[in-house]
């Protein structure tokens, strides 16, 4: 049972109650102040209490919101790294900064990912811009391509939000059976109307690539890109027509800054087109992907050099110089047999009314 007696003699007492006979310094006591005020505990329990100044409070909480504001604007720059000092004076996130680094690495390992991209679509190859206008505006789409010993791809970038995936439309003609693959020659049946509007016999075409967006009910059409290709390709096994594919561009913000108009391509439409050589054996690297592109230095493309490394080295280092020299002659003789045969060929076939 708990004994309740002991709070019997409990005494309490207020301010108003000082200098009474009941007061009791070891009870608890409390003051209440009419004004704002100032209460100081010392280290050995003694209180004291005064008068604030007049002003104080409020001083006292603006530096505590001054304070606050510095907290977070330190807490705001730590999560999104920021400098000053831009043209428009405006603050400016240096993740977006070429070789800008914060903690984590975030940003230099997207970069690295995003190099990395870059090489896998210019590998043996390189970039080319087009620029097109539709609906009103002008576009700089980029074309990437890249090629091994068998097969060049294109990727035409453009953005889905004005050209919807579903629209495009690709078109690749000229390109020889599966069986004519090692005769670049072929049967000439697909390649003659390229052949013949081609007015300058140095740089023939052997087919064409066309991409295009068909939207509306009307079928309105834009064309993203059209060009003639200045090497003969070959249909895959059991397929009759080009292969194309809808991926990933993987590529953000790569765009020249000083072109205004430059719009974000977030998909391309990689075709692979299958090279077609003289005979069998022979290994063609393309200088261009399409006529009118800019030319890369065959000699210098990486995979070329490694594989002739390993070819050498297989031969036990017996290859040299001038045996180089003597299969790219013979190589080039061959090629101009193929074209000197083809044309003759092509002067005695017949013109077929349809």
């Amino acid at each position: 049972m708990v004994d309740y007696s002991k709070w019997d003699a409990m005494k309490f007492s207020d301010s108003d109650s000082e200098g009474s006979e009941n007061d009791d310094d070891d009870g608890p006591r409390v003051t209440s102040l009419n004004q704002p005020g100032r209460v100081t505990i010392g280290a050995d329990g003694s209180v004291e209490i005064g008068q604030s100044l007049p002003g104080s409070s409020s001083t006292q909480q603006q530096q505590q919101q001054q304070q606050q504001q510095k907290d977070d604007n330190a807490s705001s720059s730590s999560e999104l790294p920021v400098v000053s000092g831009s043209i428009s004076g405006d603050a400016v996130d240096i993740s977006s900064l070429p070789n800008a680094k914060v903690d984590g690495g975030e940003i230099q390992q997207n970069q690295q990912q995003q190099h990395k991209r870059l090489e896998q679509l210019t590998r043996n190859g390189g970039k080319h811009t087009n620029k097109i206008t539709a609906k009103q505006s002008t576009l700089h789409l980029p074309i990437y391509w890249s090629q091994d010993r068998y097969a060049v791809t294109l990727r035409v970038g453009f953005p889905t939000t004005q050209f919807p995936s579903r629209t495009i439309r690709v078109k690749v003609v000229g390109a020889l059976k599966y069986e004519d693959r090692h005769s670049a020659v072929g049967s000439g049946s697909m390649m003659t109307d390229y052949i013949a509007k081609q007015n300058d016999d140095d740089n023939p075409s052997y087919g064409s690539v066309r991409i295009a967006s068909v939207s509306g009910s009307d079928d309105q059409e834009t064309v993203l890109f059209n060009g003639l290709l200045p090497r003969p390709i070959h249909l895959n096994h059991d397929e009759d027509e080009v292969e194309f594919e809808i991926e990933d561009s993987g590529i953000k913000n790569d765009v020249d800054i000083h072109i205004a108009e430059e719009t974000c391509c977030d998909r391309f439409v990689s075709i692979t087109m299958p090279k077609a050589v003289p005979m069998h054996g022979l290994v063609l690297w393309w200088d261009c992907p399409i006529i009118g592109f800019p030319k890369i230095d065959v000699s210098s493309i990486h995979d070329r050099n490694v594989s002739n490394l390993s070819l050498g080295s297989a031969a036990n280092n017996t290859s040299s110089s001038s045996s180089n020299v003597a299969k790219k002659d013979a190589f080039q003789k061959a090629w101009d047999e193929a074209h000197d045969m083809f044309r003759e060929k092509m002067k005695k076939k017949e013109k077929q009314t349809i």
